[in-house]
């Protein structure tokens, strides 16, 4: 008996199975199946590429990010459209401690230095460290009830005191306690002392250094475990207060604490051991020459990186085909951020002859482009003898024959060296020229603003002017100022190139899926249209089938009967 065929789903698939006309109709569906979506294949291929291009870009910008964030603690704190601190590596001071016996001067004094903390030197002794005050009682049984009740105030000289209630039943440790409920108000804390077996002091400790501990003892509670004697006076003195005494070049500081913070503008000083006999700590406040040297550092380790990627994506195999993960192979972006980087490493900026490239840093390029501190002692030796040109190297500079003339903003790549003829009709600005030449400069109200497309696009300045003018300006261009700004076009993580390229991605790969989609759910239901039209066939075969054994049985039935 032949069964007709049936349909079985597998996942989201349906199949006919149990065929009758011997065909291998589920092959024949998967081939037209596979002929509709084999557009869909193509399409999800493209966002496979379009996806791994978008990692590549991501890793691009994130390669960028370390470059600018490297420059970003020594290029300008003013005038720069990225600028969003008030201070940079170049401000940043710290201090430099020598004691004159070679000892560690450390163990001595700790120095903390803000960046408005002069550049000084200063001669730094201590004779003495501020103290605690320290009280303690007799020796009694901490476990052992004291035996006496009544109420005592406790605190320190000129804060606010607090009363102890003391009953019969307390005990040493209960005392403690009921001081130290208290501590946050009086500022005057309890400990237990071991002194020998089952014996222990009452200890009481001003927070403060240099405050004295007051206790009024009104019902003779203190008097009876021997904090205070009859008149009143502590009886056991551990450590008396006293302040710090300190010497900073030959001028004698006392402070109650051990903690000089407003003694020299910009500097924390921390007090921690008294110098000896003829001993003395130099306390230097200098730039943070080791700040900056690392941002110049981790610039080179950053490009490093960046090269590298340039060069992965740049590999050509030895047969001449481009290696599998050069992804951003021949693109255009890539090609825009290497040639761009390459000007901008060759370029000579700043205002000094003497640090005005990389190369007169001691930074130069290796035979595979990459960068080297090659002589550290150059740059060391600049940090030291020239700061103030290494700035200059870095940090954009302006300078104006008029100081109400003022710079706004600064994303320029230009340095410019010229002069600003401003015309002012009745009261206001009716016409700016620079150099003699008009239309570089549109005029809005008392802001100057660089036409886009010339040299002054990028600059914008404020001028209040009662009467024409012609001004001078002068403006310098620094490494970092223009590392960063030039790399922000390509790098910005809102309005960057890379980003806008990024989103194209990400549009084209949206629209991408939802066609395959379309197409791979159109497919379906032809698969659907065939599985029917092949069932429908099977079951006319069956049909075909089962008549024709009928009418062999009435044959074969007939054949019989003429017998």
């Amino acid at each position: 008996m032949t069964s007709t065929s049936t349909v079985s789903t597998t996942g989201s698939t349906s199949y006919l199975t149990g065929t009758i006309s011997g065909l291998d109709t589920d092959s024949l569906i998967e081939a037209a199946v596979a002929q509709k979506t084999a557009r869909a294949d193509t399409l999800d291929a493209k966002v496979t590429a379009n996806t791994t291009k978008i990692s590549s870009y991501q890793t691009l910008q994130s390669l960028l990010d370390d470059i600018t964030s490297s420059m970003s603690s020594l290029k300008s704190t003013t005038y720069s459209s990225l600028s969003t601190s008030t201070g940079n590596a170049f401000d940043d001071k710290t201090a430099y401690l020598t004691a004159s016996d070679g000892s560690d001067a450390t163990d001595i004094i700790a120095v903390s230095a803000e960046s408005d903390a002069v550049a000084a030197s200063y001669t730094v002794t201590v004779s003495q460290l501020a103290k605690a005050m320290k009280v303690a009682s007799d020796s009694l049984d901490s476990s052992t009830a004291l035996g006496q009740g009544g109420d005592f105030t406790i605190g320190v000289a000129g804060g606010t005191p607090a009363t102890i209630a003391v009953t019969s039943d307390m005990t040493l440790s209960d005392l403690a306690e009921a001081i130290n409920e208290q501590s946050d108000t009086t500022g005057v804390s309890a400990t237990l002392l071991k002194v020998s077996a089952g014996a222990y002091k009452l200890v009481l400790s001003a927070a403060d250094t240099n405050v004295d501990i007051a206790l009024s003892d009104t019902s003779g509670v203190a008097a009876a475990i021997g904090l205070v004697d009859d008149s009143g006076d502590f009886t056991n003195v551990l450590q008396a207060a006293q302040p710090a005494i300190a010497t900073i070049d030959g001028v004698t500081i006392t402070s109650d604490s051990n903690q000089l913070t407003d003694t020299i503008p910009g500097l924390a000083i921390s007090l921690l051991q008294i110098t000896t006999t003829d001993q003395t700590v130099t306390l230097d406040v200098e730039a943070d020459y080791a700040d900056i040297k690392t941002a110049i550092t981790d610039f080179i380790d950053a490009y490093n990186a960046l090269r590298d990627f340039l060069d992965t994506n740049s590999a050509v195999s030895a047969d001449g085909t481009v290696a599998e993960d050069a992804v951003l192979f021949a693109d255009s972006l890539l090609r825009g951020v290497t040639k761009q980087l390459s000007a901008t490493l060759s370029t000579k900026a700043g205002s000094d002859a003497d640090a005005n490239s990389l190369a007169a840093l001691g930074v130069t390029l290796t035979a595979d482009n990459k960068l080297e501190l090659s002589d550290e002692t150059t740059l060391d030796n600049l940090l030291l003898t020239d700061l103030d040109g290494l700035r200059s190297f870095f940090e954009s500079g302006f300078t104006t024959t008029d100081s109400a003339l003022k710079l706004l903003k600064n994303s320029s790549a230009a340095s410019l060296d010229f002069t600003l003829d401003v015309t002012v009709t009745d009261g206001a600005i009716s016409d700016v020229t620079a150099g003699g030449e008009s239309g570089l400069f549109t005029v809005s109200g008392s802001r100057l603003v660089g036409a886009a497309g010339t040299l002054y696009e990028g600059l914008s300045f404020a001028l209040v002017a009662g009467q024409s003018v012609s001004i001078g300006v002068k403006l310098t261009q620094g490494f970092a100022d223009l590392v960063t700004t030039q790399l922000d076009a390509y790098a910005n993580a809102s309005t960057g190139l890379i980003q806008g390229e990024i989103e194209r991605l990400n549009d084209a790969s949206s629209d991408l899926s939802e066609k395959s989609t379309r197409i791979r759910d159109d497919a379906e239901i032809y698969r659907d249209r065939l599985i029917a039209k092949y069932s429908a066939m099977e079951q006319e075969l069956y049909a075909a089938q089962v008549l024709q054994e009928q009418i062999k049985s009435i044959l074969g039935s007939s054949s019989d009967s003429d017998e």
